[in-house]
């Protein structure tokens, strides 16, 4: 399969790209219902450490995984080299999801900002309402204007992508930083201890761990922007990919605690953007909050940006490999770009503007629980090409052995249940159900018009050319069941 996007990644690019796919306007716009969901400063304090414990696993399969297949497509070809054109597929499409609807989530927080930034634009040219979410004619022009601005730069290349996120994180995280230091410089323990904050209470911990999965994710973008990396950034992939999980990660919890210790926790909820109303408080000038406001605003396009690439990146893969229909893998012309691919995934947000907020946190849960899926399969495929692929070179492997193996075992077990069993602290609700059913039923239509006529040992050789050599014997076709 070949590359796309002309001018290659830089190891930085693979940081910002990683980074400006995570950090975004969470950091700003969810710190009251992160705390509200967790309890208390100190359950979430808990709840980001255990997402690092869990998560760390997952992290250091990809650092495996990386290096020993850099091809296009990401988890689409750790999957199938483990578990054939199902399990490439399912993983695959799972991706898809995930940073599809991150793109449409952010799209509708991206308009939330302008709310706060412009009042006037939640109030003017009322079209309906969507429950007690107006839907508005300046703010379904303005998401539409975005997304179709962020899909302009995604044909333009992975170059001028990564250009864009590296503008977005060095901002993001100058402004982070200096809003940091001035809370924590009138941080007081009094506030942070108010309400029960230092009352422990594990469920609240797990229920926020759910949507800490939505918030966190991000750092796999950069196994899907290592195809188009050269050189040095090729080889430093896993590195890039650990940096963006614990940097952002950390500036995520920080920016929560510095809230919690200027303002009580259980007042948070009250504020659209709590961090920036503290700094408010503290500075006394007004304009910070509109300051902030705007670089989240700049980190909601670098979302857009990162997870619009990663989704695009991952349906051309599945389309090149001919797990879904192979019309999908045309190039741009001009830009060698995919283009039907970014069209594809960019057709979700149309419908997003149309909705209100109606799905604002049912989003959150439903790509949670297909960044599980991808993450699960992917540490999965890693543990089993160690035994049926025991030849392929392993420049780098996986941390912590055996104990890295054992623990990642039980994250995909406890990540699975808190989503999906009904008693769970974090399980889903019977319209993220509903939504988690319908995509799924998209993907299952899309794998049926997907090229049958390819034997196994062809697809194969699309995915990975040379690099994997097919045991004798191995002479049907994983899906199909077709002799070859």
């Amino acid at each position: 399969m070949e590359k796309t996007g002309g001018k290659s990644i830089s190891f930085f690019g693979l940081v910002a790209m990683g980074i400006g796919c995570m950090l975004g306007t969470s950091w700003l716009l969810l710190t009251g219902t992160w705390l509200e969901t967790a309890g208390g400063p100190l359950n979430l304090a808990v709840a980001f450490a255990l997402c690092i414990v869990i998560e760390l696993p997952f992290a250091f399969a990809y650092m495996e995984a990386i290096p020993m297949l850099p091809l296009p497509g990401g988890e689409v070809v750790y999957s199938y080299a483990a578990f054939g054109s199902r399990g490439g597929f399912a993983v695959g499409w799972a991706g898809i999801l995930m940073n599809t609807i991150v793109f449409c989530w952010v799209d509708l927080a991206a308009i939330s900002l302008l709310d706060e930034l412009f009042p006037v634009l939640k109030r003017t040219g009322v079209l309906y309402r969507v429950g007690d979410f107006p839907v508005t004619l300046p703010n379904v022009i303005i998401q539409l204007a975005l997304a179709g601005a962020i899909l302009y730069i995604q044909l333009r290349g992975a170059n001028v992508c990564a250009s864009l996120a590296k503008i977005a994180t060095v901002v993001l995280l100058s402004m982070c930083l200096v809003g940091l230091v001035i809370c924590f410089a009138h941080f007081d323990p009094a506030v942070y201890a108010s309400d029960g904050g230092l009352e422990f209470d594990f469920g609240g911990s797990a229920s926020l761990l759910s949507l800490l999965v939505f918030s966190v994710a991000g750092w796999e973008t950069v196994s899907k922007a290592a195809a188009d990396a050269t050189g040095p950034a090729a080889r430093k992939a896993g590195a890039a990919l650990i940096t963006c999980l614990l940097l952002v990660t950390g500036i995520l919890c920080l920016v929560s605690t510095a809230v919690a210790g200027n303002l009580p926790w259980r007042e948070t909820m009250g504020h659209t953007a709590a961090f920036a109303d503290v700094l408010v408080g503290i500075t006394g000038i007004p304009a910070v909050r509109i300051l902030f406001l705007i670089t989240a605003f700049v980190g909601a396009v670098g979302v857009m940006n990162s997870t619009l690439y990663s989704s695009a990146r991952m349906l051309y893969g599945l389309s090149c490999f001919a797990l879904v229909s192979r019309k999908f893998s045309v190039l741009h012309p001009q830009y060698a770009t995919p283009a039907r691919c970014v069209y594809f995934t960019a057709a979700f947000v149309v419908l997003t503007p149309f909705t209100g907020k109606l799905f604002f946190l049912p989003f959150i849960n439903v790509a949670s629980l297909t960044t599980i899926v991808m993450w699960v399969m992917s540490f999965a495929a890693v543990l089993r090409l160690r035994k049926t692929r025991p030849d392929l070179e392993r420049p780098v492997r996986m941390p912590g052995g055996r104990l890295t193996v054992a623990f990642g075992t039980i994250a995909s077990v406890f990540l699975a249940g808190n989503i999906l069993l009904p008693m769970s602290p974090g399980a889903l609700g019977g319209l993220e159900y509903l939504l988690s059913a319908l995509l799924a039923a998209l993907g299952m239509v899309l794998y049926r018009l997907r090229d049958r006529s390819l034997s196994a040992a062809e697809r194969e050789a699309l995915i990975f050319g040379g690099r994997l050599s097919r045991t004798k014997g191995e002479t049907q076709d994983e899906t199909d069941g077709t002799a070859v």
